[in-house]
């Protein structure tokens, strides 16, 4: 009504304390005897106040987020080593204690000497940049898909099979492990595993601390040792025969845990002719060695 009586053509409503730039705000002005005075000021005196306490809110809020959080000296992380278009990469992770990234370091040692240097030191940007609150997402939106040589097919990572650069296949590897943005991967880290029905509810805090939270890609198993028994956590490897056990675990349940695994591969139980493996899976009408490649017969 009075936006009406005064012929105002726009009026802009704020709830308070939903923007940092909003006219007036009750948290400004402190008690309510300083705001019943500054609200009976004319505009000419109450502008110039509540600028200066605007300011003051931004002049702190800055200052919060220039601090650096640095990481401990003794901190978890993760080796990936890979070849992109032939070139070989090392990445090494380091990790907070709440398993967020924190720095970055990448070696491609077989490069020359100048290269390698504008490598180490782009890493050092981007860990000083994690450590002074720089999110994660917005290196990863600025450097996939960059394209450059090298670039072409990867080798030895599980989720990534192709890059158009360097920084493309690194950026990717860390929203991979540590966003979990399956849409930059070729396959699906969970597609990997030897038993993948979903994924699960939750993870354990415990394995977080225990293990590097970009290496584990939700590769967390919990195996019940029975009535009276601890339960152990495991990480479950594709490339071994059973889970790693993080804590102890009675023999007969390791054992058959081995079996139940051995199973879900689909090995039949009988040892290979060739090389004495028990690693024979169902091939047709016929056994195949998962080790050797030699078959019981058919060709």
């Amino acid at each position: 009504m009075l936006s009406w009586r005064l012929g105002l053509k726009a009026t802009a409503l704020y709830r308070d304390g939903s923007k940092l730039s909003q006219p007036l705000a009750s948290s400004l002005l402190g008690e309510d005897e300083e705001a019943e005075e500054l609200f009976a000021a004319s505009p000419a005196a109450r502008a110039p106040l509540v600028a200066e306490r605007i300011v003051e809110r931004v002049v702190e809020r800055v200052v919060r987020q220039n601090e650096r959080r640095r990481l401990p000296s003794r901190r978890k992380g993760y080796t990936q080593k890979a070849v992109v278009g032939g070139h070989k990469v090392y990445l090494r992770t380091g990790e907070y204690e709440d398993g967020g990234l924190g720095e970055v370091f990448i070696d491609m040692h077989k490069e020359g000497a100048a290269f390698r240097s504008l490598m180490n030191n782009f890493a050092i940007a981007i860990s000083i940049g994690l450590q002074y609150g720089v999110p994660l997402e917005e290196f990863v939106e600025a450097f996939t898909f960059t394209r450059f040589e090298p670039s072409g097919i990867v080798e030895g990572n599980d989720a990534i099979k192709m890059a158009t650069s360097i920084l493309d296949y690194l950026f990717r590897e860390l929203a991979i492990s540590y966003l979990d943005r399956g849409d930059l991967a070729h396959v699906q880290p969970g597609d990997l595993m030897p038993d993948t029905v979903g994924k699960g509810e939750a993870e354990s805090n415990l394995m977080r601390r225990a293990a590097s939270n970009g290496f584990v890609r939700h590769k967390l198993t919990v195996l019940d040792g029975g009535a009276g028994q601890s339960t152990a956590l495991a990480l479950t490897d594709p490339d071994l025969d059973g889970p790693l056990a993080l804590s102890p675990m009675p023999e007969g349940d390791l054992r058959l845990e081995r079996i139940r695994a051995a199973r879900i591969k689909g090995y039949e139980g009988d040892s290979c002719d060739e090389c004495g493996n028990f690693t024979l899976i169902r091939n047709g009408t016929c056994l195949k060695c998962d080790t050797c490649g030699a078959t019981s017969g058919c060709s």
